[in-house]
């Protein structure tokens, strides 16, 4: 078995629950689509990583990534991926270790798909995403 990895990062929407599509990686302003693999057959694993800077104990999110598009065989496909909080009184930057998903999603190779993330809890002014996505080929 052989695998593709695609990658999107980006800075995340500092209101609560508004979506965020991700910019390709090196993009920095290009919000794109993934692009699957000519060869692909299936999605077998997402890597995410969350940055936040909590300002106040009462920061805290919960963070979601959907995967859409006509690349996505069986349609739209939603994650929880994370979570931060502050729970102290000082301000700081919290980042979480990659968290590996494993997956079997089907997928319609040559197609786009678009990766989505936003949080939801209190507002956080600063959220940072890396997403990556694993083919086998």
């Amino acid at each position: 078995m052989s695998r593709e990895y695609r990658a999107v990062e980006g800075e995340i929407s500092g209101t609560v629950n508004t979506p965020t599509n991700l910019t390709t990686f090196g993009a920095e302003t290009g919000i794109g689509p993934v692009k699957v693999p000519a060869n692909a057959r299936g999605l077998t694993e997402i890597w995410c990583a969350i940055g936040a800077t909590v300002d106040t104990a009462a920061d805290s999110a919960g963070y979601t990534l959907r995967l859409s598009g006509k690349g996505m065989k069986s349609g739209q496909q939603d994650f929880i991926i994370g979570a931060a909080g502050g729970g102290v009184t000082n301000t700081g930057t919290i980042h979480s270790q990659v968290q590996v998903l494993e997956v079997e999603i089907d997928v319609v190779p040559n197609e786009d798909i678009t990766v989505t993330v936003q949080y939801t809890g209190s507002t956080i002014p600063a959220n940072t995403m890396g997403i990556g996505l694993v083919f086998e080929v």
